[in-house]
């Protein structure tokens, strides 16, 4: 048990990779605070996890946008485990997939909002709220979660990309400050590849692909594209470890070259079914 003595925060932990790695993080022995925005599934997960890890984990219902939420989720934290070593600022969101053009300014307007306001704003957040007890205490570790079109073009998908090209950004900037701190803090930034959680349980723009063609697609994409959750958190527990050196870098949970020959068969398949392969 590799992190028998580890304090951690994992936001949006109630489902999909941040549940996964919490669950990892608490196999390894590591202290685990559950958080999302919604009390039930909070109660849920800890009530799951407390079969199997016990005292071990607690939950804190959190809007990671709301900076006074944030602020009690780490006070909570440090009153139940005396100190947080690790954060992974996991929590994350996606409503709309489709071409920008066809959004309404009031859609526009509306998808921005909540995007970045959970994406990058929750991120920063989170940081921000637990900066100073790392500091003090001389150590911590930050893993922030990147995503599809954050250091490359990725259509369909722009405010999404956008918030997380601001999670990179923010990541590798926060990284060159804390190289000049004396303090034993690490920021790195986990790309967890295609996998399948609720992000992809977004609003369709139906009169840009009708839904039988985009259910086709992501059944193609499940078979040859998509990274096993496991498979893929389980790269994230080095970045968290006191042994990690690594600040500001970049580290990935999926087979690059898998991947593409993934989506070269999914291509393959969708035109053999006579449909559009635009991803």
């Amino acid at each position: 048990m590799r992190m028998i003595n580890e304090t951690a925060i994992v936001t949006g932990s109630t489902s999909g990779i941040g549940k996964k790695i919490a669950e990892l993080f608490l196999k390894e022995g590591c202290k685990v605070v559950i958080c999302s925005r919604y009390e039930t599934n909070v109660n849920q997960t800890v009530t799951e996890f407390k079969k199997l890890f016990g005292d071990s984990v607690i939950g804190v219902p959190c809007d990671v946008s709301d900076p006074d939420a944030v602020k009690n989720l780490v006070d909570k934290t440090i009153e139940a485990f005396g100190s947080i070593r690790i954060l992974v600022a996991n929590a994350g969101v996606n409503l709309t997939y489709g071409p920008f053009q066809y959004l309404t300014p009031d859609k526009v307007n509306s998808d921005a909002k909540t995007i970045i306001g959970i994406n990058l704003i929750g991120a920063i957040n989170s940081i921000s709220a637990v900066l100073p007890q790392m500091i003090e205490q001389e150590y911590g570790r930050i893993i922030t979660l990147s995503g599809g079109g954050a250091d490359r073009p990725m259509e369909h998908m722009t405010i999404y990309s956008a918030s997380k090209g601001g999670v990179v950004a923010f990541s590798r900037c926060l990284a060159k400050e804390l190289e000049t701190s004396e303090s034993n803090i690490k920021i790195n930034i986990f790309q967890p590849g295609m996998i399948l959680t609720n992000l992809y349980k977004v609003s369709l723009i139906e009169a840009w692909k009708d839904k039988e063609t985009y259910d086709s697609q992501m059944e193609l994409l499940k078979k040859y594209v998509m990274t096993d959750v496991e498979k893929s958190s389980m790269t994230v527990i080095p970045y968290a470890l006191p042994m990690c050196k690594d600040n500001g870098k970049s580290f990935k949970g999926f087979s690059l070259p898998k991947m593409i020959r993934g989506f070269m068969k999914v291509s393959k398949e969708m035109k053999k079914m006579g449909k559009a392969s635009d991803l």
